[in-house]
């Protein structure tokens, strides 16, 4: 039994999209945030829309 069983960590390595304007995101990000550090996502340079790790709206 692995000792690192409840870690599951969750990386997305498929290109992400900006759900409003539909810019593709960098690969690696600049985190804007404690949350975008803690939990991934992103900021869109182009609109400033912020996305979850899996490349979804975030509410604010």
């Amino acid at each position: 039994m692995s000792i690192f069983k409840h870690l599951k960590f969750k990386v997305n390595f498929k290109k992400k999209y900006c759900p409003k304007c539909n810019e593709e995101q960098p690969k690696i990000r600049k985190p804007k945030g404690w949350q975008e550090i803690l939990w991934g996502g992103n900021t869109c340079r182009n609109c400033g829309c912020k996305m979850d790790r899996l490349g979804n709206e975030r509410e604010k």
